[in-house]
């Protein structure tokens, strides 16, 4: 039997604060650190960074962790996994190195995962049979009038066990799905069969989902523990203790805020599950119905009874499309007759962009305060807020030509004196439009895809 290995989720998405990361490796709480950078919306804002400059297209933040983070985890023997190699994860680890070497920090195996990018292949798989129909309405790619900007497979563990056996120190992969990084440490670790142990497998997954989003699981984004009687400024993240059958005891660093409790374990165990009984990700299907989450002590919870199942055939794709552009701008409202000037201004709006005549494939408005999340599924009673004290106009269009946002936003300006009395608008107009990238949701064969590992020495 093998010791139990610990690993901290690190980062639950691009930006995500590196202090209790950082923290852990100071304390030296963990034997590796596993940060998920990637989410559709992610893969598109790392887009428009390859579109400015095609040697971009990582989550830039790892510049900043490979002069903080990174060093002090690796003098504590800890080693990173992460999917922020995004759509470059080469150059991903080529710019690390750069500020490794640049620390004195030389010895350090920086492997990339490659393999996922399925741009050049579309037109390929179409004919081959695969009209890479829509997940959600069926419909062929071969309908879609906006160009592909990237395509992404979803892959899975395999190539994070070849690059630990091969002595990685941090990886930076590109697609990998969220879980998948932990999985891989765990089946590097114990040696679980990638093809048969499917019970572990699945076990590694669920401990993965439950790290990958970080403090969520540690007391952050809880409604389970509301009103939240612990501090958030420091949270701290969560640190899964886990042994060769799969089972886990989840922890946190006590001297940070947050909490780790049944709670909040369960509500990160169902975040974004469809069916808890056939999860489906590259390596294993998971069922969750038999799951057994226990309170230990303060801090301390064990986690077990999951169950494998074999994986799917096909592995999800997500395919990026330029629709066009956005543009908006936001005004403010305040009482007397809020609401009513918020109609008011609107409706002028609307009339002016009418009467210039310019190709606005979209028109569309909220009011921050009583609509801006939910939009049309909320009807608003004037009565209600007739003397509310004051009220936000977001207005967005979209449009094909990028000039076109910002002709029609100057057209409207003159409403700061010729509208309704009262009005702030945010500064920024003439700002440019912004691109619209949309994600086509499709299944390829995974036969299909083809992992590459490549490691570099700072």
């Amino acid at each position: 039997m093998k010791k139990p290995i610990k690993i901290a989720g690190g980062q639950g998405f691009y930006g995500d604060s590196p202090m209790a990361a950082i923290a852990i490796a100071n304390s030296h709480a963990a034997d590796y650190i596993v940060h998920d950078a990637l989410a559709e919306l992610t893969l598109s804002i790392l887009q428009k960074d390859k579109m400015r400059d095609p040697r971009l297209g990582y989550a830039r933040d790892i510049e900043f962790m490979a002069k903080t983070l990174y060093p002090l985890a690796i003098k504590n023997g800890i080693k990173i996994v992460t999917n922020s190699g995004g759509l470059n994860p080469e150059n991903a680890a080529r710019k690390v190195s750069e500020i490794l070497t640049a620390q004195g920090l030389t010895g350090v195996k920086i492997a990339s995962i490659s393999g996922d990018n399925f741009i050049g292949r579309l037109e390929e798989v179409q004919a081959q049979g695969n009209d890479l129909a829509h997940l959600d309405n069926g419909e062929p790619f071969s309908s879609v009038d906006y160009l592909p900007t990237h395509a992404n497979v979803y892959i899975g563990a395999r190539s994070v066990v070849e690059a630990l056996d091969n002595g990685a120190d941090i990886i930076l992969a590109g697609r990998i799905a969220d879980p998948c990084l932990t999985l891989g440490v765990l089946a590097h670790h114990f040696r679980w069969d990638l093809e048969a142990d499917l019970n572990k497998l699945a076990a590694g997954i669920a401990v993965g989902h439950l790290l990958e989003c970080g403090g969520q699981a540690s007391g952050g984004n809880a409604y389970s523990e509301w009103p939240m009687d612990y501090q958030l400024s420091n949270l701290g993240y969560p640190i899964a203790e886990v042994a060769e059958d799969g089972s886990a005891i989840f922890t946190k660093l006590e001297n940070q805020g947050g909490k780790m409790s049944r709670n909040t374990l369960r509500e990160q165990l169902v975040y974004e599950i469809h069916d808890p009984a056939n999860y489906l990700t590259p390596d294993v299907t998971v069922d969750f119905t038999s799951v057994k989450i226990r309170e230990i002590s303060k801090n301390k919870v064990g986690f077990s009874g999951v169950k494998g199942k074999p994986r799917p055939q096909q592995l999800k794709l997500t395919i990026g499309l330029m629709e066009g552009f956005l543009s908006e701008q936001f005004f403010f409202m305040s009482w007397p007759y809020a609401y009513k000037k918020a109609v008011k201004m609107v409706e002028a709006v609307r009339q002016i962009w009418t009467g210039l005549g310019i190709p606005l494939e979209r028109i569309e408005h909220s009011f921050i305060g009583l609509n801006g999340i939910h939009g049309e599924a909320i009807h608003i009673d004037e009565r209600q807020v007739e003397d509310i004290n004051e009220i936000g106009v977001r207005l967005c269009i979209k449009h094909q030509d990028a000039k076109t946002g910002k002709l029609a936003m100057q057209a409207i300006v003159c409403l700061g004196l010729n509208g309704p009395p009262g009005v702030i608008s945010k500064p920024g107009w003439g700002k440019p439009a912004t691109a619209m990238l949309s994600l086509w949701p499709t299944l390829v064969d995974r036969d299909l895809i083809q992992e590459k590992v490549d490691i570099i020495t700072s």
